[in-house]
């Protein structure tokens, strides 16, 4: 065995061993609660809310845990990625999934946290945890894993139609988002989050579940909070023309930095 293999398996060994017990989250309020008893039990499972009240802690957790325990086989990470309001740092080197780490930081600190830095490390390189890339998706499907679909506000109908077919025996997909108009950059048609909302209801579709998340259950700061209460408050003032920025000032200016 090469030195850095050993070294890697070492710390690996010694994670394991601080981590006989998996770190346990306590809900910190009803829909926290009511998410997680969705994840116990539900194939299909939203999350929807605002910024700050956990949707991708708890998924990530929940996912992590599985993992941790030998439950499921692998765990598969898609993001609706967009540049935030038409910005881009251009072209970025390495492979595909090199390229798509930046966007995908977050949930990666997570399992760090969770499954600890060296396994989250191999994991990634082993492709227990698999970055993936929406373009990538059609043709796959996915056993013995939990998908993770972060930011699934921004995902247009089609995407949602290639994901939710691609969830093989024993695994689970979990989309986390927030279509309250705020977050989403799908601003021409309905995003596919709304859509399948849509669509689990009208064909009362089993085995899936939402929980709606509101300001009222931000955990992540009391400045994250105000401001979600403040975006929220304008968002309401624009339909009264007394907001500081017209929504279609807005769609101009976004556009403007695409």
């Amino acid at each position: 065995m090469k030195r850095n293999q050993k070294v890697q398996s070492d710390r690996v060994q010694k994670e394991k061993f601080v981590r006989q017990q998996f770190p346990a989250v306590v809900p910190k309020n009803e829909r926290q609660a009511a998410f997680l008893e969705g994840l116990k039990y539900d194939t299909l499972v939203v999350a929807q809310g605002v910024s700050g009240v956990g949707k991708s802690f708890v998924a990530c957790w929940h996912a992590a845990k599985k993992l941790h325990y030998g439950d499921i086989k692998k765990i598969i990470l898609i993001r609706a990625y967009q540049p935030l309001a038409g910005r881009s740092i251009g072209l970025l080197p390495g492979s595909a999934a090199e390229k798509l780490l930046p966007f995908y930081q977050q949930m990666i600190d997570y399992f760090e946290d969770f499954l600890g830095k060296a396994s989250t490390e191999i994991a990634l390189k082993t492709g227990t945890i698999e970055i993936c890339s929406l373009e990538t998706i059609r043709g796959r499907s996915w056993d013995d894993a939990i998908i993770i679909v972060d930011e699934s506000q921004n995902l247009f109908i089609p995407e949602v139609q290639a994901l939710t077919t691609r969830v093989g025996e024993n695994s689970q997909i979990i989309f986390c988002g927030d279509d309250s108009g705020i977050q989403t950059d799908v601003k021409n048609g309905m995003n596919g989050l709304t859509y399948l909302w849509k669509i689990i209801n009208k064909y009362k579709i089993e085995d899936t579940s939402f929980t709606v998340f509101t300001r009222d259950d931000i955990v992540r700061s009391g400045m994250t909070k105000a401001f979600v209460i403040a975006f929220e408050e304008e968002l309401l003032a624009d339909k009264q023309g007394t907001a500081i920025v017209s929504q279609a000032e807005q769609d101009k200016q976004f556009k403007k930095g695409r």
